[in-house]
């Protein structure tokens, strides 16, 4: 008789292989990026690139004149701009699970919108249900078109990262931004100061100039970036003051009184976005699929707060009801 080998085991198959979103993963699921994070690569290239001219040929001079903080933050500064670029568009920025239809009302909710409670501002926002995923998104949650997921507090995708920024990269979004501007400021500055070394050091300006090619150089670059990540930097501090995303700026143009999810405080405005514990991913895409429980512990969560909606409505139709009685009574 002959034996049959034993047939070898399929190969498990992890959630990010079969997400339907267009998003890009690499260490079997572990890092997650846009659908295009070569973008990341590219913008990247352009921060890196005038860095290593300004720190080659522009800041020697600059720090014989100036000490030796200016080679340290000329060699710092593009690798902390960098680091932040990468943690942007290498982190999840929220995406949440999709839930069967059934499970999470049907057909019947499409194109349908309910009002709920902003927990941090006890505030009315209104939601929309979104039919791809399933369910009513959370507020300040929106599907973007380009990576075909459900973000949570989704603000733009940003096609210089790569990446959708969310949630979860929103902090490191605003870091990369405001290093960029501050660094931009930098190279301009001693760039500038490096022109002005050589008129002083009696060269006249012609030939100053002749021998300043790549200083010049720099500045014209560093002068462009700095206009618009600067403009960028001052858009974004607008919105974190007032507590809006760049969607809801657009969409909704939020006046200081109407928008829901203003504390009414720049400071804590501030605190909201800055301090905030950043919640781990909603969906673990280097999990097996038969391990993962990303959409039961989502539907679970949404469960639970459409049941303490529906409380606190009764509580405060109770409420208005007691109200009411004593309002009645007096004037009886």
């Amino acid at each position: 008789l002959t034996v049959a080998p034993p047939m070898a085991s399929p190969s498990p198959t992890y959630v990010h292989e079969r997400w339907p979103g267009n998003e890009t993963f690499f260490c079997n699921g572990a890092v997650v990026a846009g659908p295009r994070p070569r973008a990341a690569f590219a913008t990247a290239a352009l921060i890196t690139l005038p860095a290593v001219a300004h720190n080659v040929w522009v800041a020697p001079l600059v720090r014989a004149r100036y000490g030796l903080w200016i080679a340290v933050l000329s060699a710092l500064a593009p690798v902390f701009c960098v680091y932040w670029l990468f943690r942007t568009a290498f982190t999840d920025p929220g995406i949440l699970p999709r839930l069967k239809r059934a499970v999470a009302g049907g057909e019947s909710h499409r194109g349908k919108t309910k009002d709920v409670t902003v927990a941090s501002t006890g505030r009315l926002a209104r939601v929309r249900w979104n039919d791809t995923c399933g369910y009513y998104q959370p507020p300040r949650a929106h599907h973007c078109s380009v990576t075909n997921d459900c973000i949570e507090r989704f603000d733009h995708h940003c096609p210089w990262t790569g990446a959708t920024i969310g949630l979860r990269n929103y902090r490191a979004f605003l870091t990369f931004v405001t290093s960029s501007t501050c660094y931009a400021a930098f190279a301009t500055t001693t760039s500038a100061l490096h022109i002005h070394e050589r008129v002083r050091q009696g060269r006249g300006i012609g030939q100053a100039m002749e021998r300043s090619g790549v200083a010049i150089t720099v500045f014209l670059i560093a002068v462009f970036g700095f206009a618009f990540v600067g403009a960028l930097s001052c858009f974004h501090a607008y919105l974190v003051s007032t507590n809006q995303t760049t969607y809801e700026s657009f969409r909704d143009a939020y006046s200081w009184s109407a928008n829901p999810y203003n504390t009414g405080s720049v400071f804590r405005n501030c605190i909201e976005v800055w301090c905030a514990r950043i919640p781990p991913p909603k969906v673990r895409f280097n999990a097996r699929v038969e391990d993962d429980t990303s959409a039961e512990d989502f539907a679970r969560d949404i469960a639970r707060r459409d049941a303490e909606a529906e409380a606190e409505a009764k509580v405060k139709l109770e409420a208005e009801r007691k109200d009411g009685e004593i309002e009645l009574a007096e004037i009886v």
